[in-house]
């Protein structure tokens, strides 16, 4: 199946909010109410939630989100 620019423009901002609440959720314990959030953690966790307005996400031709560039997780510095 071949997308159409029509198609990767309206679906790429959705992909963009899916994969961006994944990595949101993956860092909820991160504020649960026995632990204190580092600056670095909360630095992270609003860059992700500013993605929609600072990326201008697109789609290629398989369908996989392109043009966007994740903050980085704190937790996996090595």
């Amino acid at each position: 199946m071949v997308l159409t620019e029509d198609y990767k423009e309206e679906i790429a901002p959705y992909r963009l909010r899916e994969q961006r609440n994944v990595l949101l959720s993956e860092t909820d314990w991160w504020g649960a109410s026995d632990r204190e959030m580092t600056q670095e953690q909360k630095d992270y966790r609003q860059a992700l939630r500013d993605l929609p307005s600072t990326a201008n996400p697109s789609l290629d031709n398989n369908g996989s989100l392109i043009n966007v560039t994740w903050p980085a997780n704190p937790e996996s510095k090595g």
